[in-house]
């Protein structure tokens, strides 16, 4: 749907809540990093930010939404103490980060202070559980879990049915292990190698070699950034020719870009705004794309960072659904701030899947991700910088 016929049907809304009493004075903090390693992609995303509520503005008002843009300096007891700022202002909710470093921090704010959390990066990229003591934080970035599943069925689309899994010798490789059986299992594949091996480690001659000649269909390298290169390599030196896929989190919007000569081919499992110009006609949210994807175009005549820019973009969109959910409960206007933000929180649950630019977004009670892992998309590496599909 057209964003301005978005606004008008939400200005026809917020004037009966208006009438009625409703509260319609909402700031949303969005906290991002404009300095520090992750720069390049907390300047787009603090740009979308301000983008959409000018476009809002220009569009009459959407409930009066105040977007407060802060700027973390790369660092997460800043983004911490900002966002314990803007909760003490009469924020009702907070979009954040650009590192997870920073979101974990903010997510620990958000517990204490009962704000709504919308996570631009996953703040435990080493946990493969969606389920945590998290109440107030959603995290709107594919999960280790979210992952694991997107691979597995690409690879079953593509009529590969066996599976093999290069990963660390520790409790996260154990974890990794648990969830791939789990996943291939349900999907009717087998799992037909396994090899473990030290992190940090220079040399995976006989463990590459080993799973190479098992022949699998497919090959999860689930590791650390410097760790998967080199099972990576030593994969395709051992004459693997197979799908290979490797975790979304080396190629998170606030991380350094993937060199092509090392990451040739390799499958990462991701939201379909890293492939915008590519997605197909045929995908569940294509059309959430490009609308997305046009919006922040029109805006600025495009961003640095467009998968970076259009998570906000979503995280506001979604909070927008949320609150025209929540005028048309006709709370009080002598609500207090804790009741109208556990309110918001109760609304973007209560809210059904919905696309964006970074795939079909779901909040659900005791699911920390909200990523619908159906509508990630296998891309790869670029040779001239970005993502394609194969």
């Amino acid at each position: 749907m057209p964003f301005l016929l978005l606004a008008l049907l939400a200005a026809i809304v917020l004037t009966c809540a208006n009438a009625q009493g409703a509260p319609n004075d909402v700031t949303v903090g969005v906290i991002t990093s404009l300095t520090g390693e992750a720069r390049s992609a907390g300047a787009s995303q603090s740009l979308a930010a301000t983008g959409w509520a000018a476009e809002a503005r220009a569009a009459g008002g959407l409930y009066d939404v105040s977007v407060e843009v802060r700027d973390d300096g790369g660092s997460p007891a800043r983004a911490a103490q900002l966002a314990r700022e803007l909760a003490e202002q009469g924020a009702w909710a907070v979009v954040c980060c650009t590192t997870s470093a920073a979101t974990a921090a903010v997510s620990a704010v958000a517990e204490e202070v009962g704000l709504l959390h919308l996570a631009l990066s996953d703040p435990d990229p080493l946990s493969l559980s969606t389920r945590n003591s998290a109440y107030w934080t959603f995290v709107l970035w594919p999960s280790e879990v979210d992952a694991l599943a997107a691979a597995v069925a690409d690879a079953l689309a593509a009529g590969r049915g066996t599976f093999a899994l290069m990963t660390t010798d520790d409790a996260y490789g154990e974890d990794v292990a648990t969830a791939l059986g789990s996943l291939l299992g349900y999907a009717g594949m087998r799992l037909v190698h396994e090899e473990r091996f030290p992190p940090a480690a220079r040399e995976l001659r006989p463990e590459a070699l080993l799973v190479a000649t098992s022949q699998p269909g497919a090959v999860a390298v689930w590791a650390s950034g410097p760790d998967t290169a080199t099972a990576v390599a030593a994969l395709r030196a051992r004459g693997y020719e197979g799908l290979v896929y490797a975790r979304p989190a080396l190629a998170a919007t606030g991380g350094p870009r993937l060199p092509f000569a090392t990451y040739e081919a390799v499958r990462f499992p991701l939201p379909p705004a890293f492939v915008a110009d590519d997605v197909p006609a045929s995908y569940l949210c294509a059309h959430a794309v490009a609308t997305v994807s046009e919006r922040l175009t029109q805006l600025y005549g495009g961003v640095t960072d467009l998968p970076a820019a259009a998570g906000v973009v979503d995280a506001l969109d979604l909070l927008t659904a949320a609150l025209e959910q929540l005028y048309m409960l006709q709370l009080p206007p002598e609500s207090s701030t804790p009741v109208l933000r556990q309110a918001l929180r109760d609304a973007a649950v209560g809210l059904p899947p919905r696309c964006g630019a970074w795939g079909s977004l779901d909040l659900q009670e005791g699911r920390s991700s909200a990523v619908v892992a159906s509508s990630l998309l296998s891309a790869q590496v670029a040779p001239a910088g970005g993502f394609r599909l194969p």
